[in-house]
């Protein structure tokens, strides 16, 4: 695997030309402000204009995961901090908790470690949401545990139960529980610029969308927030097939990093269209083991990615699609009766 890096390398594949930086960049400006003026039209024109800003936010959070991966440069960096301040604004999260939270994926993605109580416990923050999902059976106790008292428990007890049938709405919410983490974290970290931006993101929305509505204001308000529903659907979506349904195991059982990599990643399939609607994230195993590769090249390394893996010993798992949701569907189901 160190010798593929090095090849890529040396093929240019860990850079981002300046016609591409370019172009997201004004991507991230132009699709809002298109969006908005199309919702300033009204009828067609603003269901259009809610498509493409529901569109746009996936969009601008791969941008801004391509940016805290160091793709463009090193996050420290003016230009990178500039455009990631872009992306706090444009997206309604930030980078301070993204980072934290990722940077453990990577390096443990879907691992636990037994508690002193014998209970297994997630380390990877992307499998951890108690009390309201349980994302496979074997941290059915690690959220039981984790249950509220009164109200809160009687809610948490029900929606694992129901967690299958009630998924794909719970995806559409995705966003707004992410944002409110981000500001949560930044205002801990004293990250004041990035809170104010996160918090800036959701007024400057509403309050725009408001004023420019042919109609009422909760016409604009509802427009705004049916916007948000898809990206965050979408987003979250493209999170959950990449991960969930693939084995969650111990971290001390597993043999180094390359080895977390493929026993917790699967990818699904390439094309153009595909590509563009996941940012190159439906090539995971290539992003997991190069998490700095321009997400422009990662389709391009799978079959060189696959042939290394295989050679090492390591499993390469692709799924179509409908198997990779039924995949996913199952690990739930059987989560939701353990």
């Amino acid at each position: 695997m160190a010798e593929l890096r090095a090849w890529a390398r040396e093929k240019g594949y860990y850079s981002v030309p300046l016609w591409e930086k370019a172009l997201r960049g004004l991507e991230l400006v132009a699709a809002p402000a298109l969006a908005f003026v199309l919702l300033a039209q009204g009828g067609v024109a603003a269901a259009l204009g809610a498509l493409i800003l529901g569109l746009h936010y996936p969009r601008t959070a791969y941008l801004g995961h391509d940016l805290a991966h160091g793709q463009w440069a090193p996050r420290n960096e003016t230009k990178a901090r500039i455009m990631l301040r872009l992306v706090s604004l444009g997206q309604g999260f930030g980078s301070t908790w993204w980072v934290e939270k990722h940077e453990l994926h990577h390096a443990f993605p879907n691992a636990c470690r037994v508690g002193e109580d014998g209970i297994r416990a997630p380390i990877d923050g992307d499998i951890d949401s108690p009390p309201w999902l349980v994302w496979d059976k074997s941290l059915a106790q690690y959220n039981a545990k984790a249950r509220q008292a009164g109200l809160g428990r009687a809610l948490t007890f029900l929606l694992p139960r129901f967690q299958v049938s009630l998924f794909f709405p719970i995806l559409s919410v995705a966003r707004f529980n992410w944002s409110w983490q981000s500001i949560d974290v930044a205002v801990k970290n004293k990250q004041w610029t990035e809170a104010t931006l996160c918090v800036a993101h959701w007024v400057v929305g509403f309050t725009l969308a408001g004023l420019i509505t042919p109609g009422a204001a909760w016409t604009g308000w509802l427009w705004f927030f049916a916007s948000q529903l898809l990206g965050g659907f979408i987003l979250a979506f493209v999170f959950v097939l990449n991960h969930t349904g693939m084995e969650v195991y111990e971290a001390a059982e597993a043999k180094g990093f390359y080895d977390r990599q493929a026993r917790a990643t699967r990818n699904t399939p390439s094309s153009p269209l595909h590509d563009w609607l996941t940012g190159g994230l439906n090539s995971q195993i290539e992003h997991h083991m190069f998490p700095s590769l321009s997400r422009r090249r990662l389709a391009q390394m799978r079959e060189a990615t696959k042939a290394a893996m295989l050679e090492s010993g390591y499993p390469y798992v692709t799924l179509d699609n409908r198997n990779a949701i039924r995949a996913v569907l199952c690990a739930l189901g059987e989560a939701a009766r353990a």
